[in-house]
């Protein structure tokens, strides 16, 4: 990994900072075993001593780029023996959500579990989204979860005068092309008015958190999702088509590995159309406009850097496909997870303001999906039970069999 915070690094962080809504990544784990407070009290060391283990550092040399530093610090391992009703358990995870995570002076992750009346487990790892994206997050709890012993993950960074000279180099050099380009380039001139536009004309409402989780017995494609998420939406009262930012894998280095793109999807649109649609979008990702390098925001004060980075939220919806787990996630210790939900939460945001109505994220474990939703709009999602009364009525029309956590 590098040893520098990348841009998008950058915009977690600010959201941490007050400029933003804050945002951190959860697994939760069932099992259908009680598992012991030692297997527990392993993971977590284990994850003190992983990639999770980290923090970010601020150079005081002016345009320094800010860097990771390894942090052993940690919240201790809560586990609550005392029977939690199954039905309980999606509040239960809620609530492990709204905990004080700091990615620079630490901890950055907390690790939880509560033994349920069933006679199992259920366990949450929650981590700031500045230190790992899903993919960094499924990666840290698949060594903790079966001992593995992580590799050396930190890269030595140059000195802080030689990167921020190199960063301003980079940007400058790029920055004068984007600008003779603005000069000769009709294109480029309304590219970034639309960028520009895009920023100013979101209606930010007040946020609400509501939350639902399905596990269903299927597969759903990356189309499949998109197009139950789409119903969904229509379902709760938003208009068509519907703006969704869907996620994707890139070679972007630094702690969030992350693209974005946006699809305007309808009900009638087919799984081919959908396909296409993100096959289009993904071959111009949201970035900066017109030619101007992204690292160019590293050089702006904080509330700048925030109001140019806005615009990529701006989508009704948000639709993160985790993918296929892999087998070192499906265990709690020496005991098997009969399901394992993935997500995004916003803990401390009574407050905030967003464009965003509703996030989902699916991920696979033996052949069964668990949808995890995220509603933030009160006008359309008054309430945890419409968004799983409005969700299940979606799953079933399509005849999906889905069990509720709730």
């Amino acid at each position: 990994m590098s040893a520098r915070l990348s841009v998008i690094d950058d915009i977690f962080l600010r959201t941490h900072r007050g400029f933003g809504i804050p945002i951190v990544l959860q697994g939760v784990w069932r099992s259908d075993d009680a598992v012991d407070h030692v297997e527990l009290a392993a993971i977590h060391s284990n994850l003190s001593l992983g990639p999770l283990g980290r923090r970010v550092v601020t150079p005081t040399m002016p345009f320094a780029r800010r860097r990771w530093a390894p942090s052993t610090d940690s919240l201790p391992l809560e586990y609550d023996t005392s029977p939690l009703a199954v039905s309980e358990v999606l509040d239960w995870a809620d609530a492990q959500g709204e905990c004080d995570l700091d990615p620079e002076t630490g901890p950055s992750w907390r690790l939880s579990a509560r033994s349920t009346d069933d006679g199992g487990t259920v366990l949450s790892l929650v981590c700031s989204h500045v230190v790992a994206d899903a993919a960094g997050l499924i990666e840290a709890a698949g060594m903790a979860l079966t001992g593995s012993v992580p590799p050396e993950s930190y890269a030595y960074p140059i000195s802080d005068v030689c990167d921020a000279a190199a960063l301003v180099w980079r940007v400058s050099k790029a920055a004068l092309l984007a600008l003779a380009g603005l000069l000769f380039s009709r294109r480029a001139r309304s590219e970034l008015r639309d960028y520009v536009r895009a920023s100013s004309e979101a209606s930010p409402h007040e946020m609400s958190v509501s939350t639902a989780v399905f596990d269903i017995e299927a597969r759903l494609s990356n189309s499949e999702f998109i197009s139950v998420v789409t119903d969904i939406m229509v379902a709760l009262g938003q208009h068509e088509p519907v703006a969704i930012n869907v996620p994707f894998r890139s070679n972007i280095p630094g702690a969030n590995g992350i693209g974005m793109a946006t699809v305007h999807t309808s009900r009638t649109d087919s799984l081919a159309e959908i396909k296409n649609a993100c096959k289009r979008a993904f071959t111009t990702p949201a970035g900066a406009p017109s030619g101007f390098p992204a690292e160019m925001v590293q050089l702006l004060p904080e509330r700048a850097a925030a109001a140019l980075t806005s615009a990529p939220g701006h989508a009704a919806a948000l639709c993160s496909n985790i993918g296929d787990l892999p087998d070192a996630v499906g265990v709690i210790g020496s005991h098997r997870a009969s399901t394992v939900a993935t997500r995004a939460l916003h803990p401390h945001s009574g407050s905030a303001r967003t464009t965003k109505i509703l996030s989902a994220y699916l991920s696979t474990l033996n052949g069964t999906s668990t949808l995890s939703l995220v509603g933030t709009d009160p006008a359309l999602i008054p309430s945890s039970d419409t968004l799983a009364e409005q969700a299940h009525a979606v799953l079933t029309d399509r005849q999906l069999t889905a069990r509720s956590w709730r």
